[in-house]
């Protein structure tokens, strides 16, 4: 099955094919440029300011040592955020026509920063990584903050509260941790032990993401409950919580158990429903329509969006962009092509408008 429909169906506006694996994509606040980061090392940029398609390419930003696990946007001031699998993390304005670095930290964290994030304010990053540490730097001049310290596994999300007050992280084994952002200290835990599986001696981490919606009100945890290791197996899984209370209020399968393993980005649509990516294994993930309480998807498609990394709606809430894998890749190493060439695997661009 490639394509399922309900009462939605976004229109496909086309496909545009980097030359690189882009594992993150991010639409600029004002909507004029689409920011991807990846594996060169680079945040590659797209003008988005024309009709044209595919959008003209800017100049990448480039100062990153390893690959660029993640771009985040300060609300106003034309300023973005990137972060690296080497603990770099840097700001630069992404309008200009060669962003030049406005202040990097060369070891913001001790390896990888698996996960960035802004407050609403535009004053504050809040950064999570491999050393199980979260930190929150001052967005002017890269100043840190404060430190959060108690997590005893890798930091692979966070999230902060729209009121500012509190920082959300989770790490390998789904604890998942409220912080005050005043004093650093954690005020409470939600149990999210089983996005994790020990499987032999394979760690599977479940959580991909946090976000918050409804202006706070509700914590959205995305990933997957692992069933099994080596070709990771399990079902893709969205949980929504009451933050207030700290009650699940749904706990959503999504797509095909095996097929989609990882809900690996999520999008409240301001219609009740969420845009959902997922990946699985080879040659399997989806884009997905789905409304809590709901068991099947409004709208599922896994023709040509497999392995889907990301997703980013742009500012009007009509176009999107969904990353995924090229069709024919192959996670044991790329085959030679008829002419005995590498053909590297890349990130093709899909581009959405709802109708």
């Amino acid at each position: 099955m490639s394509e399922t429909t309900g009462t939605l169906k976004p229109q496909t506006i086309g496909v545009l094919e980097p030359d690189t694996h882009v594992t993150g994509i991010q639409h600029s606040p004002c909507g004029k440029v689409l920011c991807g980061a990846s594996f060169d090392q680079t945040v590659r940029r797209w003008d988005l300011t024309t009709d044209e398609f595919p959008p003209p390419a800017l100049p990448s930003v480039t100062g990153h040592n390893g690959f660029v696990s993640g771009v985040a946007f300060r609300p106003s001031q034309g300023v973005a955020y990137s972060a690296d699998s080497w603990g770099r993390l840097q700001a630069w304005p992404y309008l200009a026509e060669n962003p030049d670095p406005l202040w990097s930290i060369n070891e913001a964290h001790d390896g990888w920063i698996r996960g960035l994030a802004v407050a609403a304010d535009g004053e504050r990053l809040v950064t999570c990584g491999r050393d199980k540490m979260v930190r929150m730097f001052d967005t002017n001049d890269g100043k840190l903050i404060r430190e959060f310290s108690g997590h005893r596994e890798d930091v692979f999300a966070l999230a902060v509260h729209p009121s500012g007050q509190w920082v959300v992280s989770a790490d390998l084994l789904g604890r998942i941790v409220q912080w005050d952002v005043a004093t650093g200290e954690i005020v409470r835990e939600f149990d999210g032990s089983d996005f994790h599986l020990l499987h032999r001696l394979q760690d599977i981490a479940g959580i991909r993401k946090l976000s918050f919606a409804a202006g706070g009100k509700t914590l959205i945890v995305s990933g997957g409950f692992p069933s099994g290791g080596a070709n990771v197996r399990g079902h893709a899984h969205v949980r929504l919580i009451d933050f207030k209370s700290g009650e699940t209020t749904h706990d959503m399968p999504i797509g095909e158990e095996n097929k989609d393993v990882f809900a690996h980005d999520v999008h409240l649509h301001p219609d009740g429903f969420f845009i959902i990516v997922t990946t699985g294994q080879p040659g399997q993930g989806s884009l997905l329509f789905q409304r809590p309480g709901e068991k099947e998807p409004l709208y599922k498609l896994n023709k040509g969006t497999i392995n889907c990394h990301s997703i980013s709606m742009a500012p009007d809430g009509k176009r999107f962009v969904v990353s995924a894998t090229n069709t024919g890749s192959n996670g044991n190493g790329q085959r030679l092509d008829k002419e005995g060439k590498y053909i590297a695997n890349h990130s093709p661009l899909h581009f959405f408008e709802l109708t």
